[in-house]
């Protein structure tokens, strides 16, 4: 009986190492990027992706077994989303996790997406399109299954992220933004060329990062 406590004792531990290494399940830094022109695509019909890199840090490495079932975390997110690249490395002693994948581009305000990059127009500037990440209705779905994996594992809807735009805009905007690490309560200015900015904090927990841009070439 007592064996049987300690096996059990030492798979708690063993998941709950797991647990740390990916969650709170919230990443160090999400990076996403996307082309004016990508946007203007979508907004003409087509089927656009935002590329993506998520990056999740752990001051400890896991052990064969552990290792394991990051293996699991891996085939659920795929399962939910496009991974084109899940990699694990042992970094100063610790555990980094790299995923690397594309979400859809959608002009909408919802979608059954995990993930989306939602494409509308804005309600509060006149002539400018709303661009911001967004948890769609698999969101619930791809939560549930991970905590099946090991139920300390809770995704959080959104990340710390920079999000980088490339082309060209009369206009764009991008509320509580750090760019170039010089912090911005509303960062506005043209896009000529790439921009990339920050955005993390309890303001975007709920909302999720984005920008609003003039899609005016």
């Amino acid at each position: 009986m007592l064996a049987m406590i300690h096996r059990s004792t030492r798979r708690i531990l063993m998941l709950s190492a797991v647990a740390i290494a990916l969650a709170g399940c919230r990443a160090d830094e999400v990076e996403l990027t996307v082309n004016s022109t990508q946007l203007r695509s979508a907004l003409a019909g087509n089927e656009v992706v935002a590329e993506f890199q998520a990056v999740f840090t752990h001051d400890r490495p896991l052990n064969t077994r552990q290792s394991a079932q990051v293996d699991d975390v891996w085939s659920v997110l795929d399962e939910y989303m496009d991974i084109s690249d899940f990699s694990r490395e042992n970094v100063d002693g610790g555990l980094k996790v790299t995923i690397e994948g594309e979400i859809p581009v959608r002009t909408s305000r919802t979608a059954r997406d995990a993930y989306y990059l939602s494409l509308t127009e804005s309600r509060t500037f006149n002539g400018l399109h709303r661009v911001t990440l967004q948890a769609g209705e698999q969101f619930e779905a791809m939560r549930e299954a991970l905590a099946a994996v090991n139920f300390e594992l809770d995704m959080a809807q959104y990340h710390p992220t920079v999000m980088t735009v490339t082309g060209r805009s009369s206009r764009l905007i991008a509320p509580s933004a750090a760019v170039a690490d010089e912090a911005h309560l509303v960062y506005e200015d043209r896009l000529d060329g790439p921009v990339s900015f920050r955005q993390a904090g309890e303001g975007f927990d709920q909302t999720g990062p984005g920008f609003f841009i003039r899609l005016d070439g």
